[in-house]
C-alpha cells in the first residue's frame, strides 16, 4: 500500500518504521527545507510490543520524505498524527491535494466532527488512537509500539476502515476497532485531561508516585471528568477503563493507586508511550480547560480540577 504520513513526529515516525517493515511504500510529509535533516535516517530504540514481534529494535529507520503533494501522486492512505486543535487547519491544506486517498486521523477529538465534514466526506476518514509513543533523547527516538484503536464516526464501516484494518494487520500491529470511536476519544481525553495536572505540579511521574495526597487529588479529578463525558451521553460502564477511577471505596482507591504505580514503574509500554507527558504546554492547558469548563457549564462539582487551575495557568504562561 502507498502510505503518506503528514510530518516526521513521533506517533507517525513509530507507525511508518512498522508499515516500511511490512514492506509498505510509506513516505513522510514534511515542511521544504527539512528532508535533508533526515539524509542519514532516523535512530530507533523501540520497545516492540507487538505479538510475534521481537522486544527490542535498535537500529535506523530509512525513512523516505517527502516535500510536495500532488492528487495524481497515488496515495490510498494518509495518516494525520497532529494535535486536535490544529486539525481542521492541517486537512485543509492537504485534502485538496490528496486525490481520492483516504485519512486516518491519529489525534484526539473534543469538539465532535462538523468542521471535518465540512472539508472531507465522513466515508473517507477514521479516527486512530495510538498505543504507541516516545520522546526524542539526544537524538534518538526511544519510544514503543504495542497496538491501535480506530473507528469511523458513526459506526460506519467503509472501504477506508477496511483499508486501514488491513495495514495494520499486514504490520502485525493489533487494531481494535471502536463502534462509537468518539466516546472512545472522549474517555482518553477525560482520563488524560484529569492525571496530567498532578504531572504537572508534581513536575515528573516519580513525584507524582511519591506524593500521595496530589495522587489522590489526579484520581478524584480524573473522576470528575468522568462524570463530564458522562454528562455528554458517554457509557462509562462499558469502558473498564474507566472503572478503577469510579469506585471511590477505600480499598478501591488504593488498588487503583497500586496499579498506577505498579504501571509507571516496571511496564515499559506505559513508561515510553508517557515519556511526552510535559512537552506541550498548550495541548495540557487545551485539555484541562475543555473538561473544567464543560463541567461548569452542566453545573457539576469540580473541586479537584479547580485545585488543579493555578498549576495549569502557571505552567501554561496565564493560557486560559
Amino acid at each position: 500500500m502507498k502510505v503518506l504520513i503528514v510530518g516526521a513526529g513521533i506517533i507517525g515516525s513509530i507507525y511508518g518504521w512498522a508499515f516500511a517493515q511490512a514492506g509498505h511504500e510509506v513516505l513522510h510529509l514534511v515542511r521544504p527545507g527539512k528532508a535533508a535533516q533526515f539524509a542519514d535516517g532516523l535512530k530507533l530504540d523501540m520497545y516492540d510490543a507487538r505479538k510475534r514481534r521481537p522486544n527490542q529494535f535498535i537500529g535506523r529507520y530509512a525513512i523516505r520524505l517527502t516535500e510536495t503533494l500532488q492528487p495524481s501522486d497515488g496515495y490510498e492512505l494518509i495518516l494525520v498524527p497532529t494535535k486536535h486543535y490544529h486539525l481542521v487547519e492541517t486537512l485543509q491544506q492537504i485534502v485538496p491535494l490528496a486525490g481520492e486517498a483516504d485519512f486516518l486521523l491519529l489525534t484526539q477529538n473534543w469538539g465532535g466532527t462538523q468542521a471535518i465534514d465540512a472539508i472531507l466526506p465522513p466515508s473517507r476518514y477514521l479516527y486512530g488512537d495510538a498505543k504507541a509513543g516516545g520522546a526524542f533523547q539526544n537524538g534518538v527516538l526511544v519510544a514503543t509500539i504495542a497496538g491501535v484503536d480506530i473507528g469511523q464516526v458513526g459506526g460506519r464501516q467503509t472501504e477506508c476502515l477496511k483499508k486501514a484494518e488491513a495495514l495494520f494487520k499486514s504490520a502485525h500491529i493489533p487494531a481494535t476497532v471502536h463502534a462509537n470511536i468518539l466516546h472512545y476519544l472522549w474517555v482518553q481525553y477525560a482520563l488524560t485531561g484529569g492525571l496530567w495536572p498532578a504531572l504537572v505540579r508534581a513536575g515528573s511521574f516519580e513525584a507524582v508516585l511519591r506524593d500521595a495526597q496530589t495522587g489522590r487529588q489526579a484520581m478524584q479529578a480524573a473522576r470528575e471528568c468522568l462524570r463530564v463525558i458522562a454528562g455528554r451521553g458517554v457509557q462509562l460502564k462499558q469502558y473498564p477503563e474507566t472503572h478503577m477511577y469510579l469506585n471511590t471505596s477505600p480499598l478501591a482507591m488504593w488498588i487503583a493507586g497500586l496499579v498506577i504505580q505498579l504501571m509507571f514503574r516496571f511496564n515499559k509500554v506505559v513508561q515510553r508511550s508517557s515519556a511526552h507527558g510535559l512537552g506541550d504546554a498548550k495541548e495540557v492547558s487545551v485539555f484541562f480547560f475543555d473538561l473544567l469548563n464543560a463541567g461548569r457549564e452542566q453545573g457539576l462539582p469540580m473541586p479537584a480540577m479547580s485545585g488543579f487551575e493555578p498549576d495549569i495557568r502557571k505552567f501554561a504562561g496565564g493560557v486560559a
